[in-house]
């Protein structure tokens, strides 16, 4: 009798954990991979908004940045106007210095006997037309230029009051630029920390659909056991490599069997409870028992796993993905070997 060890073996090399979760009635394995399949999408739209999310930041830095380097400009011009308006305030008061001393001097230079010396510093009327063009002169020059600082003066605190506000708008905004940013990246922390989850429970959830593959595996080659137990145990020879079937016949370890082969293509579980897949070989158990593995020609090793209503005698029906395949096949003699 063919080693069920071996079998168990072949089994499971031909992809039965994936084909096993697709296994009709098995509700657990299809609510987890429904489950495996939401976690993907959300892993994905979570992935989405993050990418968004690192790029609305990288403009609310440069915003920021930009800001930054506006309030730093703003500085500078400050800076120089508080500069002119020293300079402005200064010139205002040395020109009401300078008028001061200027009339302070006119006084002290005057004849304390002649009032007219003392009024004008002069001692003729020529002397005191001359000294009064003179001082009209300087005083018209003196006010000329104090008029100019007061403007100056007027026009720097103008100024200076619109950096106020203009500094005072570009704080408001960087404010909401630096509150922007911060939500930006706590909103880039939490979708970091929801993809790092959804991982933890995408990890989680393939380790219980392994787990549930493994099971399958093991009650799929439970059954290919009880199934080959009957057969084989009715009427077993000396040999332990030797079967005896219902026919009258013996299938043995190296044997060689002519057979009539047709290839498949139909969906679902196989007779032994397998789902189909390549590899998936159809017999008549009284000739080939369920569990038998076989070197097909053209086709590579297959296992007994499968039966149907027109699989009679010495005929197999080997499982195909293609149909049209299995179609243009037909059926074909072979010489097939028992492995």
């Amino acid at each position: 009798m063919v080693s069920l060890a071996s079998c168990a073996a072949v089994l499971i090399g031909i992809a039965l954990p994936a084909a096993v979760v697709g296994a009709p009635g098995d509700q657990r394995t299809a609510s987890l991979s429904a489950h495996r399949t939401q976690l993907e999408r959300r892993s994905r739209n979570a992935l989405l908004e993050l990418y968004s999310i690192e790029t609305r930041l990288e403009r609310a830095r440069a915003r920021i940045s930009l800001l930054d380097e506006q309030e730093a400009r703003l500085e500078r011009e400050s800076a120089a106007m508080r500069t002119s308006l020293r300079l402005a305030r200064r010139a205002i008061v040395a020109t009401q210095r300078n008028l001061a001393d200027r009339a302070r001097a006119l006084y002290e230079s005057s004849d304390a006997n002649n009032s007219l010396a003392i009024m004008l510093g002069a001692e003729s009327v020529d002397d005191a037309v001359t000294r009064l063009e003179n001082i009209e002169q300087i005083v018209n020059q003196q006010n000329s230029i104090l008029r100019q600082a007061r403007r100056a003066q007027a026009k720097l605190l103008h100024l200076r009051a619109d950096l106020a506000r203009r500094k005072a708008a570009l704080d408001r905004l960087r404010s909401a630029a630096e509150t922007s940013a911060q939500s930006l990246e706590a909103a880039r922390s939490a979708r970091a920390n929801t993809i790092h989850r959804l991982s933890s429970e995408r990890a989680l959830t393939n380790r219980q659909l392994a787990n549930l593959s493994a099971q399958a595996t093991k009650a799929a080659t439970t059954s290919i056991k009880e199934t080959s137990q009957p057969a084989s145990a009715s009427t077993t020879t000396t040999s332990s490599d030797t079967t005896s079937h219902s026919s009258g016949g013996s299938i043995e370890k190296g044997q060689q069997l002519t057979v009539s082969a047709t290839y498949y293509c139909l969906p679902g579980s196989t007779a032994s409870g397998l789902p189909v897949g390549p590899g998936i070989m159809a017999t008549d158990p009284s000739v080939i028992p369920l569990g038998t593995r076989a070197y097909v020609p053209g086709y590579g090793n297959a296992v007994a796993a499968d039966t149907g209503s027109a699989v009679k005698g010495f005929t197999i029906d080997l499982w195909v993905a293609d149909c049209k395949k299995a179609k243009a096949y037909g059926r074909q003699t072979l010489t097939v070997k028992i492995l």
